[in-house]
This record gives structure tokens, C-alpha cells and sequence, in this order.
């Protein structure tokens, strides 16, 4: 084949693959990436993980790298490596050495390979940096432009805004809807790709694993996806089923005709779907040794079988792999992806471990802003100390196993739990320290008088400046109706907030109607049992209660009626029983075709259902539905995550309780890939509230408003009202679209870092002030607060462009001179919080 035509098509591709040693003339490049895949507390605790496997394994890697000069070994997480770094002193040096290097490959900078559907966007930013900042602190200069997420369950569909505001361009994915993952389904490979899916349209559609993704939010980045699992590659040296620890059945073979087979047969699945002569085979599943000798068992089959196959194999990062492809980006296609619902019951499984962590999150952000506050701007180390072991503990809580809560009872109990409520305490600590001195704003509602109601033959009617409600006892306390009082428009009916049981066979990662076998059955519903309907006079609305039993467990359900408000807050209190999911169901009278929702990074419109009929969606924050031939929609806010599903009929579902133990099939047969059991032992409350709007009008405009302030729940004490609204005030911003999402102290550089959020498209222009200080210098920066640009300040102010959904900006800041009403503020506000 001395004739071999010429295959690189430009000066950069050619100087990337020769530093990679692959010839002009190569007809097929297939790239091995070898990684580790570490969850830091999936089936066992993070102390057996890295003492059983971890320690061992990066010693091997390491000892690997130093005997082979042109191998790449991938970490992609920092979780490990740290600990690794702190419990192995003497091998410091050469880690950092590796690091620095390149060899030691980071396919992230996160401390975690974090979920990006359920925590918020803030949390996923700060695990990109806390991580960043870790390796640029013990010396290690890596900034990966990667993100690499090999084992998420699906993804944010606005991963691109996400990524380009910590300044990633290049992703990789492996879970996406309606692709086949063995061991996860007793149902042949020949089932999929599901139609309709996002794996459907890359095989069969556009027959690619490389393109660009561009959200509908305006964030792009290059993207491969691993359509044949993130461990294609681990059986090159081997015979047998498997290499991962939970079903270690393979044998070490390393002849060149076995190696030689392999290769062949990994092209042959990935050729089809390669736009490039570029290829990549990943090597990684759950913490697999590094394969002994890779570079020279490569080196072998190039020798003895490049010159007929036209075939050459090499081992690099996976970010070479991408910058080779991106030298052909024009020859890829252009998609807006939304890659779920991968699985569903994730969302809503452990819902107590979820408000956990987010709600720990949140405080960690409230205490952040507090800190900015006059008089309490110089903290001391203690508090700086307690701040930065709760923000890893927190950004931990957002791997893959961990808020997902799809780790066994043994591992949320003893590790999980414990270190979410150590973190918490000290964040509890940090804030009464702070809030003595504060001065909380304090204002006194005037008052005002409930909405009139009256009791008549069993039923509850309820007027507000907006609704008229009626409640029957006789359908256990549903809204039986519920109008629109200027116009009369029917928008509930039947029967709504009906508490709905389900029987459930899925488990931690799935519900039940998700797999061949699975059981998702309706089995009981408050509405069937009359129920006592309590009304309770507050200040300025009503509160309703009504208590019923479920499969023999009790449930209350609230009801805020505000005079002057348009939005409904509902609560339930309970426990699912297990192997049950509870839901509220409404029947409304709107017909919509699609949601619009918010998720980390931006919004998705999504389709009513997508693979499974009902589909539950990932219901972060806000869900709005709208009627094209009345105009009526239908906004649902809820502050923590949750799960939605819609029909075309007009029933709503919220997930409100779930408690489903173990997929099982027939409600017997364990799932292989899915070992993993869990139960609910808490009572919780689970928050939703709704909203209706009218085509063009107020209340459809504010709605990503009212997502974002909807953490302030009637049922919320009213000192963290208060500490939330102060810190709100620290820094502000001119439009009710934009809101800052964190104020904190700037890990790289001087000053103070301030993270805006969005529902707005790039170039919209955000005024940013601070009623407590002046704005003397600012810097545009990505969310891992490396300075892009220095912005203009006018008059103690500064003007920043949003470049997407997401905008970070260092600020520099001189306190402003306090007047004599300031001071007068701070003295009655400061009297209000000791009366709290």
C-alpha cells in the first residue's frame, strides 16, 4: 500500500497528529483514552473505595506513565487524586510532575463528575472551581478546556451555556436517552435505539458520535458521545465478561491475534458513525487497573497490521482526540440536544438527601453574601476555614451517585448524611456569628384582611382578588373547581391537588414504567375518601389543612391563599409508603403541546412525552405551559428538585413522595447494573406553587421572576426570610431578568467575585450596583474566575454584557460613607433581628 493517498487536511491537523506519532497517510485513526472512573461513594464509602482499589490503582498508573514516555493516563475527577495526594505524601512530586506534564491527564477540573439536572447551577460551577483551584494551589498548572461526563445520567440540556461560562468548549457524554447500556435492561440490544430519542437521531439520523451542540440558550461546544458505554475498550487484553469490580469475570490475554481481533472489532462499531477518520475507544469503567504495557501492545499492532488495514491505533487524551476532530468541525453537524430523560426516578429518589444538599448550597450562599456586609468584610480564619471544607462537601454532593441518590442505605447513612449535616452545622455557625451585627431590614406588613370564605354543604368556597376556589370534603379536601374571577374561565376541575399513590417497581434509578417488567400501577387516591378541610385565618390569606391516608400512611396537605397574590403555595407533609410513589395530580383545562422549563445553565422547551408515556421531566424550578387557542397558562414553581409530567388531556403530576426500594422486574427479579437499594425513613414536606397566566399579560412575563424568588415559602420562619432578603441586597442588578446568583471572595485575584443569572440571551446589557459599595475597578471572568476582559465603571457602578446565560465579574469595592438615615436603618433592623 506504498501509494496510500494523503488523509490530514490542514497544518494544525498535521501538527497535532504528528505530535501523537500517526502518519499523514492513515486511512482510520482509532484513539485509546484510558481513564479512571471513581465514584467517590457509589456502592461502598470513600474510605474502602480508595484503601480496595484507588491507591492501588493510580500507584499502578503512575508506574505505568514513568515506564512508558508517550502513554496518557486520564483522572477525571479531582475527589480521589486529592486524597491520594494527602495520604501518599512521598508520591507528591512525581504526581505534580505528571500532572504538568500533560501525562497525568485531567478530563475536568471538577471535584466531582457532578449530575447537572439537580443541583443548581452555582453548585456545579463552584465543583469546577473549588477543584481547579485545588490543583492550581499544590502547584499542578493543568486548566482543562475538557469536561468529560462519563457516567451522568443524562445531562442539563443547556450543558453548553453551563460549560462556556467556566470556559470549557469541548464535552464528552455517555448517557443519553434511548441508548442501549448492557447490564441496565433484560432486553435485547436490537430494542434500541428507542425512537424518538436523542440516540435514535446521532446513530440512525445524522450517523455521527462527533458534533457541535448548541443549546437554545447560545452556548456551543464540541461534543463526543459514547455510544458503545465509557468502557468499550477495557477487554483489549482480556477474555472473559468483565473487568469492573462488581463482576470481575476476565482473563489477561495479550497475544497480537487477540489484540489485533479486538481492534478490528471496536472500528468495526465505531466506523459507521465517524464523520473524520478519527476514532475514539475508551478504556475506564468503574475503577479498572490501567492495562499493563498499552503503549507497547499499540506499538505491536501498528508494526504488524497498519501496513495491510490502513488501520493505526494510539493512546492519547481524549482532548486530543477532540482537537483532531475539531480540525474537521465544519464536516459536523450542528444539534440542539436535550439527552433525557435518560432515566426518571433519579429525580425524585431520597427527596430527603436532596434538600440536603441543596438546601446546604443555599446557605452556604447566604453566608457568602452576609460576609460582604459592612462590618463583617474581615472574617477571621475560622470562619474562612468552616466555609471552604462546607463548599467541598457540598460540591461532593453533586456526583452522579450522591444527590442522585442512587447509593445503597449503608453508604447515605454512613458517609452521605453525616457529612452534609457536619457542613451544614458549620455553615449554621459562620451565620450567628455574622447576624448579630447585620442590619436586617425589618419591615411591618400593614394589615390586611384574609380572603373571604364560607363552608356549605361539604364544600370550602374561597374568594381571592384573583380565583375562586371551591374545596370539597367529600373528594378528601381536592379543589373541585377553581375560576378565574374576572372572567369566570374554568381553569381546575374534577379533581386537583389530589394526592395519587402509585404502585412503583423501579427503584433508585428508575420508575417502574421505565423497563421491560417494571410494574407502575394507580392504586389509591385521596379524592375517594372524604376528608375534613380546616381553614385557618392568617394575615392577609388562608391557610387550609386537610389530613389523609395512603396505603397506611398519613399525609397533610396545606394551602396558602394570598389576597394579594395570583400564586397558589401548596405543601405536602408525609411519607411514601415503600414501593410507592405519591403524586399531586390537578386536572386543568389548559391543552398545551409543550413545556417550557427552566434547567441549570438555562431554559428547554421540551415535548409532552418523549420514549415512556407518561413522561416525568427533570422539574428544577419552574415548569409553564400555555393554551395556543385560549391563551391561559399554567406556571409551576418548586424550590427544590422534583419531577413533572404533563398529558395532553390536561392532567398534571408532581412527584410529591417517593419511596421505591430496588428495581425489580415483575416486582421479583433484581436488575444487574442496578444493586443499589434504598428506603425513606423521614417524614418530609414537599413545596410546590402554582400560577396562571394570560396570553401577554403581567404575571406571564414575570414568571422567571417568581421561579427565582419562590425560596421564600409562606411556611418559612421568618428570620431566614429576613438573612435571605439582606443578603440579596449586598449587590443588585437593574432588571428583574438578570439576578445574582453568589457574591463571594475571589480565589483568584483581589476583590470580590459576583456570578449573574439569566433567562437572557447573549449581549443583553446588566447594570450592576451595591447599595453598601462603590465599584472601583471590574473584570468580565469565567465562572473558574480567570479574567477575560476589564469593564467600564461609571460612578461607582458597573455595566456588564451578558455573554450567555451565565456572567461572572471581579469586582473591586470601597465602602460607601455611611449616612445618618443608614445608620438610623441599621439601628431599627438590628433591634428587628433580636426580636426574631
Amino acid at each position: 500500500m506504498a501509494d496510500r493517498r494523503q488523509f490530514v487536511s490542514n497544518h494544525e491537523e498535521r501538527d497535532v497528529a504528528h505530535r501523537l506519532g500517526i502518519p499523514d497517510d492513515a486511512e482510520r485513526v482509532l484513539v485509546f483514552t484510558e481513564s479512571s472512573h471513581w465514584d467517590p461513594n457509589w456502592l461502598f464509602t470513600s474510605e474502602e473505595y480508595f484503601e480496595r482499589f484507588v491507591r492501588r490503582n493510580l500507584d499502578r498508573a503512575i508506574a505505568e506513565l514513568r515506564r512508558e514516555p508517550r502513554r496518557v493516563y486520564s483522572i477525571e475527577c479531582v475527589f480521589f487524586l486529592r486524597m491520594y495526594w494527602d495520604r501518599c505524601p512521598a508520591q507528591r512530586d512525581i504526581v505534580r510532575d505528571l500532572v504538568n506534564a500533560g501525562r497525568l491527564r485531567l478530563t475536568h477540573s471538577g471535584v466531582t463528575t457532578a449530575d447537572t439536572l439537580l443541583p443548581s447551577a452555582e453548585a456545579i460551577l463552584r465543583d469546577w472551581l473549588i477543584g481547579q483551584e485545588w490543583l492550581r494551589t499544590n502547584g499542578m498548572e493543568q486548566e482543562p478546556t475538557l469536561a468529560y461526563f462519563a457516567d451522568s445520567f443524562g445531562c442539563t440540556p443547556a450543558l453548553p451555556s453551563l460549560l462556556n461560562a467556566a470556559g470549557f468548549d469541548r464535552a464528552a457524554i455517555t448517557r443519553v436517552d434511548g441508548m442501549y447500556f448492557p447490564g441496565c435492561d433484560l432486553e435485547p440490544p436490537t430494542r434500541f435505539p428507542r425512537p424518538g430519542s436523542s440516540a435514535e437521531r446521532l446513530l440512525l439520523q445524522e450517523r455521527t458520535l462527533d458534533f457541535v451542540w448548541r443549546d437554545g440558550n447560545g452556548g456551543e461546544v464540541l461534543c463526543h458521545w459514547n455510544a458503545f458505554t465509557y468502557g468499550q475498550g477495557d477487554m483489549l487484553a482480556h477474555v472473559g465478561l468483565s473487568r469492573v469490580y462488581l463482576a470481575r469475570l476476565a482473563l489477561s490475554l495479550r497475544s497480537d491475534r487477540h489484540i489485533a481481533r479486538r481492534i478490528h472489532r471496536y472500528v468495526a462499531q465505531l466506523a459507521p458513525y465517524s464523520r473524520t477518520r478519527y476514532m475514539l475507544c475508551p478504556i475506564g469503567f468503574d475503577f479498572v487497573e490501567p492495562i499493563p504495557d498499552l503503549v507497547a501492545l499499540l506499538d505491536r499492532y501498528n508494526r504488524n497490521h497498519y501496513p495491510t488495514t490502513g488501520i493505526w491505533v494510539v493512546n492519547a487524551g481524549l482532548d486530543d482526540y477532540l482537537t483532531l476532530v475539531e480540525t474537521h468541525r465544519a464536516e459536523l453537524p450542528v444539534l440542539e440536544l436535550d439527552p433525557n430523560p435518560y432515566w426518571t426516578g433519579f429525580y425524585t429518589a431520597r427527596p430527603t438527601l436532596k434538600q440536603r444538599c441543596r438546601r446546604l448550597v443555599d446557605a452556604l450562599l447566604v453566608a457568602e453574601q452576609l460576609l460582604h456586609l459592612p462590618g463583617n468584610r474581615r472574617a477571621d480564619g475560622a470562619i474562612t476555614r468552616k466555609m471552604q471544607e462546607a463548599w467541598w462537601q457540598a460540591v461532593v454532593s453533586n456526583h452522579h451517585d450522591f444527590i442522585t441518590g442512587t447509593s445503597p442505605d449503608q453508604v447515605v447513612d454512613q458517609e452521605q448524611i453525616p457529612w452534609l449535616d457536619q457542613a451544614a452545622g458549620a455553615v449554621e455557625e459562620v451565620v450567628a456569628r455574622l447576624a448579630p451585627s447585620l442590619p436586617v431590614p425589618h419591615e411591618v406588613a400593614a394589615r390586611s384582611r384574609p380572603p373571604t370564605w364560607r363552608r356549605e354543604d361539604g364544600q370550602v368556597q374561597i374568594e381571592t382578588a384573583y380565583y375562586h376556589v371551591t374545596l370539597s370534603e367529600e373528594a378528601g379536601g381536592a379543589i373541585v373547581q377553581l375560576r378565574d374571577r374576572e372572567t369566570g374561565a374554568l381553569l381546575l376541575t374534577d379533581a386537583s391537588n389530589d394526592l395519587v399513590g402509585y404502585r412503583d417497581s423501579g427503584g433508585l434509578w428508575r420508575m417502574g414504567y421505565e423497563f421491560a417488567g417494571g410494574i407502575w400501577r394507580e392504586s389509591r387516591r385521596a379524592s375517594r375518601r372524604p376528608a375534613r378541610v380546616r381553614v385557618l385565618e392568617r394575615e392577609g390569606a388562608l391557610e387550609i389543612m386537610i389530613c389523609s391516608e395512603l396505603e397506611g400512611e398519613t399525609f397533610r396537605r396545606r394551602m396558602w391563599l394570598d389576597e394579594g397574590s395570583p400564586v397558589i403555595h401548596f405543601r405536602v407533609e408525609g411519607r411514601a409508603a415503600e414501593g410507592r410513589t405519591v403524586v399531586a395530580r390537578f386536572a386543568t383545562t389548559i391543552a398545551a403541546r409543550t413545556l417550557l422549563m427552566d434547567t441549570p445553565g438555562g431554559v428547554v422547551t421540551r415535548p409532552l412525552t418523549r420514549i415512556y408515556d407518561p413522561t416525568f421531566w427533570p422539574l428544577h424550578r419552574f415548569v409553564w405551559l400555555q393554551d395556543e387557542h385560549t391563551g391561559w397558562g399554567l406556571a409551576v414553581f418548586q424550590p427544590l428538585p422534583g419531577a413533572v409530567s404533563y398529558r395532553p388531556d390536561g392532567r398534571l403530576e408532581l412527584v410529591a413522595m417517593r419511596n421505591a426500594v430496588r428495581e425489580r422486574i415483575l416486582g421479583l427479579i433484581p436488575i444487574p447494573a442496578h444493586p443499589a437499594s434504598g428506603h425513606e425513613r423521614e417524614r418530609y414536606a414537599c413545596e410546590y406553587a402554582l400560577l396562571f397566566t394570560t396570553r401577554g399579560g403581567e404575571d406571564e412575563s414575570k414568571i422567571h421572576t417568581l421561579a427565582h424568588a419562590m425560596d421564600n415559602s409562606p411556611w418559612d420562619d421568618p428570620r431566614s426570610k429576613t438573612l435571605r432578603t439582606l443578603a440579596r441586597s449586598v449587590v443588585t442588578t437593574g432588571t428583574p431578568d438578570v439576578w445574582v446568583a453568589a457574591v463571594k471572595p475571589a480565589s483568584r485575584g483581589k476583590g470580590t467575585i459576583v456570578r449573574l443569572n439569566g433567562f437572557v440571551g447573549p449581549g443583553s446589557p446588566v447594570v450592576v450596583a451595591s447599595p453598601y459599595f462603590t465599584v472601583t475597578a471590574a473584570w468580565l471572568s469565567d465562572a473558574r474566575e480567570r479574567d477575560i476582559e476589564p469593564l467600564e465603571v461609571h460612578d461607582g457602578t458597573v455595566r456588564v454584557t451578558m455573554p450567555g446565560t451565565i456572567a461572572t465579574i471581579r469586582l473591586e469595592l470601597t465602602a460607601k460613607e455611611k449616612t445618618t438615615e443608614a445608620r438610623r436603618t441599621q439601628r431599627n433592623t438590628e433591634r428587628a433581628l433580636e426580636a426574631l
